[in-house]
C-alpha cells in the first residue's frame, strides 16, 4: 500500500478498531511485519512484567500477541474429567506485540530491527531477508527451535497403503469392484 492510499486508509482502519463486532469484541487488525519470531529473546516494555526478559514460546499473528515463557503468568481453575485431575493450575497468557522489544544478542540490550535483503545462492530470483540491529549493524539470526518429531505408526494405525484405498461401495452401483475380483 502506497503511502498516499495509507493516508485515506488508516483513519478508516482507526474507525473500524473503534468499533465493536455484533459479538461485542473489538476487531483486531494483524500486523504487516513482524520482527520477532519464535526463539527470539526479548524484554518487556510496559504492564505488571515490565523489564522482565524470557523467550518467545508461541506467536499469534492474527491476534498481534506472543506468548513468552515464564511471563504473563494467570491461574486458570480446570474442572476434573476421567481423563486428567482438575485443580487451579499456571497458564501463561499472550502479551501484545507492542509491549515487547527484541534483545540485540551482541550487546544484550533492547534493539530496533531493520531488514535487508541479501542475495540468495539457491534462488537468485528470491532474495533472503535479514534482521539487523538499528544500534549496533550486526545481523539478528533467526533462533533454532526444537521441532517436534511425529511419532512412528503403532499397531492401531491405519497404513499408508490402505488409506487411499475405496472401502465403500453404495448400493445404488450394479456390481461392486469388490465383487468382481
Amino acid at each position: 500500500m502506497s503511502a498516499y492510499t495509507y493516508q485515506f486508509v488508516a483513519p478508516v482502519l482507526k474507525r473500524m478498531m473503534r468499533q465493536k463486532t455484533s459479538e461485542g469484541k473489538k476487531l483486531i487488525v494483524p500486523m504487516k511485519r513482524w520482527n520477532i519470531i519464535k526463539g527470539d529473546m526479548v524484554e518487556v516494555n510496559t504492564g505488571k512484567e515490565k523489564g522482565k526478559r524470557g523467550i518467545v514460546k508461541d506467536v499469534h499473528r492474527s491476534r498481534n500477541a506472543v506468548i513468552v515463557e515464564g511471563l504473563n503468568l494467570a491461574k486458570k481453575h480446570v474442572k476434573s474429567t476421567p481423563d486428567q485431575k482438575g485443580g487451579i493450575f499456571t497458564k501463561e497468557m499472550p502479551i501484545h506485540y507492542s509491549n515487547l522489544q527484541l534483545i540485540d544478542p551482541s550487546t544484550d540490550k533492547l534493539c530496533k530491527v531493520r531488514r535487508v535483503f541479501t542475495e540468495n545462492a539457491e534462488n537468485p530470483a528470491k532474495p533472503n531477508k535479514i534482521r539487523i540491529s538499528r544500534s549496533t549493524g550486526t545481523p539478528i539470526p533467526k533462533p533454532e527451535w526444537k521441532q517436534t518429531i511425529r511419532p512412528k505408526d503403532g499397531p492401531l494405525d491405519t497404513p499408508s497403503s490402505v488409506v487411499l484405498l475405496r472401502t465403500y461401495f453404495p448400493s445404488f452401483y450394479p456390481s461392486s469392484p469388490v465383487s468382481a475380483q
